[in-house]
């Protein structure tokens, strides 16, 4: 209470002369009950880019729907962020050379059997989920698959501790 000005203020400065970017912004029109700091950090925001419009350029993000409950939350918001970009889902397949990018950072590599087609499928199954994460369900997919190689070399006492097997791909499949 009574620090949101501030440091919305203080944000304003940090990117002056450049670009704010405000990821998620649909979370601060979505206050309930008790003191509404996101309605504080909007108002704040309307003003700084009232009076620093020259210097300032801010880019606000988030899923579409969100976002034109956010611009429509305030006649200043819709007057201020006038231009709106709509950036489309990873298609299946580049969500495969994301996976298989992802997995080479983490010094990982596909054993020959691994089941393409099946985890092509899976991210086809999701794409019209308003839900589905994109790259940031691949790197979940990741993460679980460290999880299943993790358990599955535990219970066999041995195995390549890079390779990523066709079962740990469908155990991570099956948790997501």
């Amino acid at each position: 209470m009574g620090h949101t000005a501030p440091k919305v203020k203080n944000k304003v400065a940090e990117a002056m002369d450049g670009i704010l970017f405000i990821d998620e912004a649909y979370t601060l029109s979505g206050g309930k009950g008790g003191h509404d700091f996101g309605q504080e950090a909007i108002d704040t925001l309307l003003k700084e880019m009232e009076d620093k419009r020259d210097r300032l350029v801010i880019i606000v993000a988030g899923y579409p729907a969100e976002m034109r409950a956010f611009i429509n939350s305030n006649p200043g918001l819709a007057s201020r962020f006038a231009k709106t970009i709509e950036f489309q889902p990873y298609s299946p397949p580049e969500l495969i050379e994301i996976f298989k990018g992802m997995l080479r950072k983490e010094d990982l590599h596909l054993a020959p059997d691994w089941p393409e087609a099946e985890l092509t499928g899976w991210f086809s199954s999701r794409l019209t989920d308003p839900q589905f994460g994109n790259a940031r369900t691949v790197r979940t997919i990741v993460e679980r698959i460290r999880e299943a190689q993790s358990l599955r070399l535990a219970q066999n006492g041995a195995g390549d501790l890079q390779t990523v097997t066709a079962e740990d791909v469908q155990e991570a499949l099956a948790s997501c």
